[in-house]
């Protein structure tokens, strides 16, 4: 086993995967890695696509310090994966940019009103600083099932895979690059947060992005990597459920669950001690509305 410091750190910055095709890749902070997300970017011939707009001021100025150094051209599109914070706090510095993302992200961005970043802020004291003066962008383009984007030859196919970290996921995939974009569908040497969706969809749409022809996957946070990693964070979703289900039908509670729980090497990634037991309550909440 990978001794934690080890373990934990990656290469971050902007990373170039194919001509055009950048991540933008955060590494963990001092608190762990919440709130440290990823983003990318695809140079087209005349604009730019941004997927995911980070967090807080400086993480917006480190990504827009780094667009600048790779290309010119302006972001004329701002894809978000869902509508989790330190995803989306940082696209009113794309505008005038068309804002897609999927319906339901949409409403929940919405839903959460314009003073998200002052309730991060509350719930991450750390960041509150950095969270001054940030306004809440609505997409302007939503979708159901999918929508394609052309940049030139190159085509992007932004799609909802179903309910699994949020009921607003969506996936940005290059099919000629075999590239995905995934966002907090894959969490990387990274405790995945299940406080919203659900665990049994996250579980099946893993499983789909597995057999789909892709090489590389940019994850909501954590280095990119291939499918062996996603295969791991899989493993994960696939103890956890177990566990739950066991713990469940034999009357234990998911405290107990989560303290007993044997997860080897899942120890050792980012905010597993502060997640575990979400993500425990995650399933014994679904069990419990299906009864």
């Amino acid at each position: 086993m990978n001794t934690p410091s080890k373990f934990l750190q990656w290469d971050a910055g902007m990373h170039e995967l194919a001509d055009g095709v950048f991540a933008f890749v955060q590494p963990n902070g001092i608190h762990g890695n919440a709130g440290h997300s990823n983003a990318g970017l695809i140079v087209g011939p005349d604009h730019c696509v941004v997927i995911d707009t980070l967090g807080t001021n400086s993480m917006h100025d480190a990504f827009l310090s780094a667009i600048r150094r790779v290309t010119d051209k302006p972001v004329g599109r701002v894809l978000l994966t869902h509508h989790h914070v330190d995803h989306i706090l940082g696209t009113h510095r794309f505008l005038p940019a068309c804002v897609i993302s999927h319906r339901a992200c949409r409403a929940n961005i919405v839903k959460g009103g314009a003073n998200a970043a002052e309730r991060w802020a509350a719930k991450r004291p750390h960041f509150a600083h950095d969270l001054l003066e940030i306004p809440v962008v609505v997409p302007d383009l939503t979708f159901d099932d999918r929508v394609y984007l052309h940049l030139g030859e190159r085509e992007l196919v932004f799609f909802h895979p179903g309910l699994a970290h949020t009921d607003g996921d969506a996936v940005a995939w290059l099919p000629s690059e075999r590239i995905v974009f995934a966002g907090d569908l894959f969490f990387n040497r990274v405790c995945p947060a299940a406080f919203a969706g659900s665990l049994t969809g996250w579980i099946a749409v893993v499983r789909e992005l597995l057999e789909m022809k892709v090489d590389t996957f940019v994850p909501g946070h954590g280095p990119v990597s291939g499918k062996e990693d996603l295969a791991a964070m899989l493993k994960y979703l696939e103890t956890i459920d177990g566990a739950a289900r066991s713990g469940y039908t034999a009357g234990l509670s998911a405290e107990c669950v989560a303290r007993d729980m044997d997860l080897g090497d899942f120890r050792e990634w980012a905010d597993t001690e502060e997640r575990l037991l979400e993500d425990v309550r995650r399933v014994y909440l679904e069990l419990s509305n299906r009864e």
